[in-house]
């Protein structure tokens, strides 16, 4: 049984005219209908009728629990189906338009073995399915207009200084009020959901910053200057990821001995094998150490990730640091936080990128599996490890060490070689968690 028709709704408090008697149920019904209309139906949802525009139908639907909504090209189906008199799973029988911007021949086709016959084989094709033709050509001509390239003759001085000004700035940067993207029916996008701007690399928005109440907001004038002057010196590459990783063999014994790997990628100058420095010789020194080494190393120009099996070093560097901070860096035990020195060096490398508007990223992989990077890492840091275990203790606070013979005998008399590295190894990991639980104040497992 058919339900009853549905009360007229409207936004529009100026509209006075009486509805025709096969629209009840529509909402917001305002602008002047093309032979293309799309009529968005809203089954279950805050107010259910149909809507002229997709951003009302979207204000009726989101967030609500179970809801129903679906477009059509025809006002019947789509009252049809507010009603209930179209299942779920019917598909209306829409026209396709298959728009192909990059391609052998751009343009818009009606079916889609013709469109895929003008990007097969094509390097890095642009196509997209549209319901309505209008939006298909629209979508061909914005790549035709961004291919082509104004003449210079024909610009006026104030726009030619203004490209200059942005073809020397960072990639995607925009003066202000340049770049403001509008969805299909004209209206601007809300900053958290806005395109990103042409050129941006990385799927980053260089106009864009996080506010300190977690909120994306855009960069003041003076922001944008300030990352136009940095980036002017030269242009910012794609992202550099670097892996990083630390070894201690002996770990948490006497005649421990530290390594330190840092992996940019095969052969690479900057890549680091080595012992680590001072007399603790612990894996967390050696992985916070292995860290501060990478970003030392890399340009500071660039957007840096760094991959790590340390997820005691991010945490330290990203989470806890805070709350150490206000602690007057003492722990929750009320005991000095162990690897202050680090942790301050790091973030101190952090907020100085920050100030340059680079990024830097932590990613967590796991250790020891199929990871070529970390692998590569893991390796340069166990051969700085046994580089270090050929110096004695003594040598090394004197500031001359001395070269102790591979295979020798530590002071309680142990073999300093040997096939149980591994299980000493797996033995910290754990005495590490121990240690990561007594610093990390609000800690609540490794995620």
């Amino acid at each position: 049984m058919a339900q009853p028709s549905l009360p007229v709704r409207t936004n529009d408090v100026s509209h006075t005219s009486p509805a025709p008697s096969n629209t009840s149920g529509i909402v917001g019904l305002k602008r002047k209908r093309t032979p293309e209309q799309k009529f968005y139906a809203v089954k279950e949802g805050k107010a259910p009728g149909i809507y002229a525009t997709w951003p009302e139908c979207l204000s009726q639907v989101k967030g609500h629990k179970g809801a129903q909504y679906k477009a059509f090209q025809s006002l019947q189906d789509a009252q049809a189906f507010v009603e209930g008199r179209l299942p779920m799973n019917t598909t209306s029988k829409l026209q396709r338009y298959y728009a192909v911007q990059n391609g052998r021949v751009p343009g818009v086709y009606t079916d889609w073995p013709q469109a895929q016959a003008q990007i097969r084989g094509v390097s890095k094709p642009k196509y997209k399915k549209f319901d309505t033709r209008a939006e298909a050509e629209a979508f061909v001509a914005a790549g035709k207009k961004a291919n082509s390239v104004e003449s210079p003759q024909n610009l006026s001085p104030e726009e030619e200084i203004r490209q200059l000004i942005v073809r020397n700035s960072a990639p995607g940067l925009q003066l202000r009020g340049t770049y403001a993207p509008t969805d299909k029916d004209g209206n601007p996008y809300d900053i958290a959901r806005r395109p990103l701007p042409p050129g941006a690399e990385d799927g980053y928005d260089p106009n864009v910053k996080l506010a300190p109440d977690g909120t994306i907001v855009d960069r003041t004038d003076e922001e944008r200057n300030r990352t136009k002057k940095v980036a002017r010196e030269k242009d910012p590459p794609g992202m550099l990821r670097i892996y990083t990783d630390g070894s201690s063999l002996r770990n948490g014994q006497a005649g421990a001995r530290a390594g330190v790997g840092v992996y940019f990628g095969p052969q690479d100058p900057k890549n680091v094998s080595e012992a680590l420095k001072g007399s603790k010789q612990t894996n967390q020194r050696a992985e916070l150490t292995a860290i501060l080494r990478a970003l030392d190393i890399a340009p500071r120009h660039r957007d840096v990730t760094i991959y790590t099996d340390s997820k005691y070093s991010i945490e330290c560097v990203t989470n806890w640091y805070r709350n150490w901070q206000k602690n007057d860096w003492m722990n929750a035990k009320g005991k000095a936080v162990e690897n202050k020195d680090l942790v301050v060096d790091i973030r101190d490398r952090i907020e100085e990128r920050d100030q340059l508007s680079r990024r830097t990223l932590f990613v967590w992989v796991k250790g020891h599996q199929d990871n070529a990077g970390n692998i590569a890492a893991d390796k340069l840091a166990v051969a700085g490890a046994v580089m270090g275990r050929g110096f004695s203790e003594e040598g090394e606070k004197d500031g001359q060490p001395t070269v102790r013979k591979s295979g020798g005998a530590d002071r309680a008399g142990r073999r300093t070689g040997g096939d149980d590295d591994e299980d000493d190894e797996a033995k910290a990991a754990f005495d590490a968690m121990d240690r990561a639980l007594e610093d990390g104040d609000d800690y609540d497992g490794f995620k």
